[in-house]
């Protein structure tokens, strides 16, 4: 225990909190913008489809439509402000709650996805820490903070709830699934079906999928892969190469999710999902540097050599019809002549 809490509290530099929060905070509400359709349309639903789940699981009746359209918007103007960092000790949580709320709004309705609960913890770990220190528009001119655990702990419970994602997916498929997952047959299937349901509802669908299920053969080692994937999401704790080969290993099952079934999971296909496990700060730090220019001749003030001009006007050196001698030995012979 006191190594997880030397590792949890360990020190980190302001900057990467604050680049999280643009980043998360900024995701999204840019989510909600894009898909701002999808959530005006889901507060006129008929009432009869309700079926509320997560935090709005204790309500008998959907929520007017005009209250919920009203959320949205605070929840689009809360992202704006928090993202920027204005007064974000209010802003932050507001949007939190918010963004919590209408997510939740939309998949009450018999339908639920799972491509936002990521997004979602994050943004609530965020808000109800301290990522306004540094970059925010409201900042007065002061110093940056130095690294301090208060930093720290957030960006490591974001990490964690993105390995604990993966580890609770593939324990999942191996406590339901059981042999038949691993052999590949429970994935073939859910496949098959899921783009079979999609032809018939006229949804859009992969070509891909349907073609590749009719190899019997590609599905073991897929379906393999994709557990030990999931379960060996701890290893990107640990840092280092363990963490960038996982990472990438994590983004290309993503990949092979919208090529076989046409799902896609945003939030990780952008790579935000896994920001928390780098040091994002030194993005920042590096587009803050300007590169030095080289220098030159004209720099060192030391016997730097007159530079000659190049306009109509110019001549040449005084010296320029002088011979030039070189020492061998104690003799001197001219070598060449200048013009």
């Amino acid at each position: 225990m006191k190594r997880v809490n030397r590792w949890l509290m360990a020190p980190a530099p302001a900057e990467r909190l604050a680049v999280l929060r643009v980043l998360v905070l900024g995701y999204a509400t840019a989510f909600l913008v894009v898909r701002s359709n999808a959530f005006w349309t889901s507060a006129a639903r008929p009432p009869w489809q309700w079926r509320p789940v997560g935090v709005l699981w204790f309500l008998d009746d959907a929520p007017s439509a005009w209250s919920v359209r009203i959320l949205f918007v605070v929840a689009i103007a809360a992202g704006v402000a928090a993202t920027a960092g204005w007064r974000y000790r209010m802003t932050g949580p507001v949007f939190a709650v918010a963004f919590l709320v209408v997510t939740t709004h939309r998949l009450s309705w018999g339908s639920v996805l799972h491509t936002e609960h990521l997004v979602v913890l994050h943004v609530m770990i965020l808000a109800f820490s301290p990522a306004a220190e540094v970059w925010r528009v409201d900042a007065r001119r002061r110093p940056s903070p130095a690294a301090d655990p208060r930093f720290g702990w957030p960006v490591r419970v974001m990490a964690v709830a993105t390995v604990v994602g993966y580890v609770v997916a593939g324990v999942a498929k191996v406590r339901y699934g059981g042999s038949e997952w691993l052999v590949g047959d429970v994935l073939r299937h859910h496949i098959a079906f899921d783009n079979l349901r999609k032809v018939l509802l006229g949804d859009h669908h992969s070509a891909l999928g349907g073609w590749v299920v009719r190899f019997d053969a590609v599905f073991p080692p897929l379906a393999l892969a994709t557990v030990l994937v999931e379960l060996a999401a701890p290893l990107a704790l640990l840092g280092g190469r363990l963490r960038t080969v996982w990472v990438a290993a994590a983004w290309g099952f993503h990949v092979g999710i919208v090529a076989l079934m046409a799902i896609a999971f945003p939030y990780h296909l952008t790579g935000l999902a896994y920001a928390p496990l780098f040091a994002v700060e030194g993005l920042a730090r590096r587009r803050s540097v300007r590169p030095r220019r080289r220098p030159s001749p004209r720099d060192d003030p030391r016997g730097s050599p007159p530079a000659m001009s190049v306009g109509p006007r110019s001549h040449p050196p005084a010296d320029a019809h002088r011979r030039v001698r070189v020492w061998e030995g104690g003799s001197r012979s001219p070598r060449r002549r200048l013009p």
